[in-house]
């Protein structure tokens, strides 16, 4: 017996001895790191944040670094080459940096420039609280190494001991998910994933260390520095990087990263404050006690520095540290502009080693929905949750909507970190529950949000999703149309059928709510009137081809004033806003009822009604506001509609529907800051993105807001890989100016076939050219079927036409694509590849990718100036010139922005990466002048070829030679 007393006090002893020792260590690198915090923090926010983020904005171009530019394969190879398995820890030689320099407008001084480019291969002390210092390079982690928390990096926060503890752990799940993917034999993608992120470069960038999955190119490099500069400074970005120049995976990183360093200083500050408030309250305590006479127990100290020695317990730290995980943290929404961009954002994410940020996707129903039906999802949702109907969604309810509503939820059932939309379905389809409002859920708690980014601008969608963007970042990738999409978004329209039908509705309220019949009374009065009024408008044609009917254009003051004239004064519209917000309320307190009672005890308003009294709520603060009712046009149209509604008893769901005649009031924004403003001002940062911004003169006047950070940066594809030119005149001699007049003449017509006959003779593969409108599209088309030259283009390549309904252009795309893989080996007969004839700002131009041999040249036909006698252009341009004290650029200027942001959006079709060649060919005389020359992108501009006389084919044959020579040389390196 006492042996074994000896051996346990023996054992007790060390035990205690050992986590002294720790607690010991941790104490006093806390305390030090507080003293450096002190000492450090002045001098860390004048060096770091001010000098790196300048009050002035920052214009910023990069050319394409010559020392960047190595094939990806090439770089991937030499990363498996090395010898050292560890995250590779990198940064730019003397003579990139001198490039880089040079090729960099911005304002830095020598000490940004050192920063930017800062060795993370120091060794250093790593401190609690104490970010001016970096830590030796991490080992090689697995990717699903990281936590679930929102913390960026859970161990930067907590004591040494605590992190052994939690790496043990950590390694020992990862060990056990890793294994568990190889044994699976669908997993290939996965063990793919594992071996791509295995590997990472690291770059201090603006104070910030970012983990890539390849070596940055310079620009990528640019991007990444801008962006967080952003979000430092909570400043805007405009980020204008080719496409093929690595822009997504640019964001990614460098937004990810920032947010890894926010996440860990805003808890270091919460614990740093929590810390301080305990000793505080401690000293406190002691004083008292003194005061009082009393004698302090052995193990306390008069001295407030001593307080550390009595935190002791494991369980005091987690209590502070899960105290800190409440404080405000920025999100990241992430936008695009269609799901399938979605799925591509979503791709390069799994490149990165970010996998441990948790994420979601919102996504329409017509995506998420799994109700197996043929009718329209997002209405058969509304329909099977409206309190009215009493019939619930089978998949939606409060015994499954939170299964998979949460993290831990959609992992516990096979979701990995890094997901798309089908995953989450197909989860949803296995379980039974619903995927829609699972994603919705998680975007509570998710770190990154993807989704289309009009649920980021329309502040309806923003309201109906329950999103707050307020102190968050906001990404908004291919924004080149952010300013229509605006103006889109703040345009409303009233058709007098769904007034109609909404009087109908709240005529069957009346009687079923007695109470309330004078909130519905007013609610049908007012929509009741608003009719009468588009039925005594006067109207004419809007042109001689068209049986369209249109009133004239009054601005917002105007049509204030002809409501006045017509019983919707201002005391009948102040009635109606109090009944609209009445029933609103209604609305929303059925929805609580049925959540907690299964049951509404009374009828209220259906979901689209709801939607349209809110559209006419906005429509009466606009025009009644001083600040935005000239922002505003309107005016009624009729014309003829094919699903007009006779309201029924049931009204909405159950109206007959007919072809008829339909008047309706349009109410259109002049001004895309009415929208994006209140948007810029409830957001940490804004980044629009995209490969094409250029002109960038008018987002700042046209958005309402200042971007203090543009860049505009080159390609990284070398010059000797395209062919950019202008094509002044063919081979006639004939000059070629594409506007109005000269298109319709068969001079122009014939000249233009001839050039495009060059093309495809020389030029192999896919060719991509690109007219104004469809009208001038057809009428060349019809000349040269006329005059035989379609037959000869037609026996070297096979025509494709962009159809006027994009739900035409799969097959078609299908189509070109077969015969791109088809004649990419060997020529069909003596067919050489495809022409494919589209237009500007249609879905070829801006929503498709053409790879490599899809598009070996690129021709664009004039200038995409828009219809200048359409009336919505018209009024803009009058807009325009009339608030140009305002800040906005004349008329005359935002119109040819608009028409060179278009031309520009189509240039990029045909280079993608680094190893891609192209030929860019501008028809039109007018890229000689130089003010034209001015508005293309600056990668164009870097790379144009001057030419003397028309000498297209043999310049065509000799690039195409050099660059099959440059193919096969490379294939040959490769396969050796």
């Amino acid at each position: 017996m006492l042996v074994i007393y000896v051996i346990s006090a023996v054992i007790v002893f060390i035990i205690y001895t050992g986590a002294k020792l720790k607690l010991e260590e941790w104490f006093e690198e806390t305390k030090m790191s507080r003293l450096r915090l002190k000492r450090n923090d002045s001098t860390y926010e004048r060096s770091q944040v001010k000098s790196l983020c300048p009050e002035s904005p920052n214009n910023i171009e990069i050319s394409s670094d010559e020392s960047d530019i190595m094939p990806t394969n090439e770089i991937i190879e030499s990363e498996k080459d090395s010898s050292n398995p560890s995250i590779t820890d990198t940064s730019y030689d003397e003579e990139t940096l001198s490039k880089f320099q040079k090729s960099t407008d911005s304002i830095k001084s020598d000490e940004d420039i050192k920063e930017v480019t800062y060795n993370t291969s120091l060794k250093s002390k790593t401190s609690m609280f104490n970010w001016n210092q970096q830590g030796p390079s991490p080992k090689k982690r697995n990717m699903h190494d990281h936590s679930d928390s929102n913390s960026s990096d859970d161990f930067n926060s907590k004591p040494s001991w605590f992190k052994k503890e939690q790496e043990k752990k950590k390694h020992k799940g990862s060990h056990i998910k890793q294994t568990k993917i190889k044994d699976e034999p669908n997993n290939k993608q996965k063990e793919e994933t594992v071996a791509q992120v295995s590997i990472q470069h690291e770059q201090m960038i603006s104070g910030i260390k970012v983990k890539l999955p390849v070596k940055p190119y310079s620009c990528q490099v640019a991007v990444m520095n801008q962006l967080i500069q952003g979000c430092i400074k909570q400043e805007n970005c405009l980020l204008e990087s080719p496409t093929g120049s690595g822009k997504t995976l640019a964001l990614l990183c460098g937004v990810l990263a920032w947010h890894d360093h926010h996440v860990a200083e805003m808890q270091n500050q919460k614990l740093e404050k929590q810390f301080q408030e305990d000793i505080s309250r401690d000293c406190k305590s002691t004083t008292s006690h003194e005061n009082n006479g009393e004698d302090l127990p052995e193990s306390s100290s008069t001295k407030c520095t001593d307080y550390c020695e009595d935190y002791d317990e494991e369980e005091d730290f987690e209590d502070s540290y899960e105290k800190s995980k409440k404080i405000k943290i920025s999100k990241i929404f992430y936008g695009t502009r269609t799901h399938k961009q979605i799925e591509q954002v979503v791709r390069e994410l799994r490149k990165t080693s970010y996998k441990h940020k948790k994420m979601t996707i919102l996504s329409s129903r017509e995506h998420t929905c799994i109700q197996e039906t043929t009718k329209n999802k997002t209405e058969l949702c509304n329909d099977l949750l409206d309190t009215q109907n009493h019939k619930g969604c089978p998949f939606y309810n409060e015994s499954n909507k939170k299964t998979i509503a949460t993290f831990r939820g959609v992992k516990s059932r096979g979701l990995d970190d890094i997901w798309d939309i089908e995953d989450l379905v197909a989860i949803g389809k296995n379980e039974g529950l619903c995927p829609y409002f699972a994603a919705r859920s998680l975007a509570e708690h998710a770190d990154i949000i993807f989704c289309p980014y009009n649920y980021i601008v329309d502040p309806d969608i923003r309201e109906s999703m329950q999103l707050d963007v307020t102190g968050h970042v906001i990404i908004l990738d291919e924004a080149h149309n952010i300013e229509d999409i605006c103006r889109e978004v703040a345009s409303v329209s009233f058709r007098e059928d769904h007034l109609t039908a909404v009087a109908s509705e709240c005529e069957s309220l009346m009687k079923q709510r007695a109470a309330d019949s004078e909130i519905y009374g007013t609610l049908q009065t007012y929509s009741l009137k608003l009719v009468d009024f588009l039925k005594i408008t006067v109207v004419d044609k809007v042109g001689y081809n068209s049986d369209n009917l249109s009133s004239p254009y009054w601005t917002g003051a105007e049509l204030l004033e002809l409501f006045n004239m017509n019983g919707l004064n201002e005391a009948m519209y102040t009635m109606f806003l109090g009944a609209c917000n009445a029933a609103i309320a209604d609305s929303n307190r059925a929805k609580e009822e049925r959540r907690t009672f299964q049951k509404v005890l009374q009828p209220v308003i259906s979901p689209t009604t709801k939607k349209l009294i809110e559209q006419l709520m906005f429509t009466i603060r606009m025009i009644t506001s001083s600040e935005y009712m000239n922002d505003f046009r309107a005016c009624v149209t009729e014309t003829t509609v094919k699903d007009f509604k006779y309201a029924t008893e049931n009204t909405w769901l159950s109206s007959k529907v007919c072809t008829q005649r339909a008047r309706t009031l349009k109410l259109l924004c002049m001004n895309p800051g009415v929208t994006f403003a209140p948007l810029a001002r409830q957001a940490r940062s804004i980044i629009l993105a995209s490969g094409t911004l250029s002109p960038t003169a008018s987002f700042q006047s046209e958005l309402g807001t200042s971007f203090a950070h543009v860049l505009n940066t080159g390609h990284v594809i070398p010059k000797e890989q395209v062919y950019a030119i202008c094509v002044p005149q063919g081979p006639n001699e004939v000059k070629l100016r594409a506007n109005y007049q000269s298109v319709n003449s068969w001079a122009f017509q014939d000249e233009l076939g001839a050039v495009l006959l060059d093309v495809c003779e020389s030029v192999p593969h896919g060719i991509l050219c690109f007219f104004s409108s469809y009208n001038v599209m057809h009428t060349q088309m019809q000349r040269w079927i006329s005059n035989s030259i379609w037959t000869k283009i037609t026996s070297v390549k096979q025509i494709f036409i962009e159809p006027r309904y994009g739900g035409d252009l799969k097959d078609i795309m299908y189509e070109y694509r077969q015969v791109i893989e088809q004649t990419s080996g060997k020529r069909r007969g003596k067919i050489t590849g495809a022409l494919f004839l589209a237009v500007f700002r249609g879905k070829v131009a801006e929503g498709i990718d053409f790879k490599d041999n899809e598009a070996r040249c690129v021709i664009t036909v004039g200038i995409p100036y828009a219809v200048r006698k359409d009336p919505v252009i018209d009024m803009k341009l009058s807009y325009n010139d009339t608030n140009v004290k305002k800040g906005l650029l004349k008329g005359s200027e935002w119109y040819s922005i608009q028409a060179f942001r278009a031309l520009n959006q189509a240039l990029g079709r045909c280079l993608r990466h680094i190893n891609d060649w192209g030929a860019v060919l501008l028809v039109d005389e007018r890229f000689l002048m130089h003010e034209n020359k001015e508005n293309l992108p600056k990668w164009v501009k870097t790379m144009w070829v001057n030419q003397n006389g028309y000498n297209l084919r043999e310049n065509l044959k000799d690039f195409v030679s050099k660059q099959k020579a440059r193919e096969e040389k490379q294939l040959g390196i490769t396969n050796s």
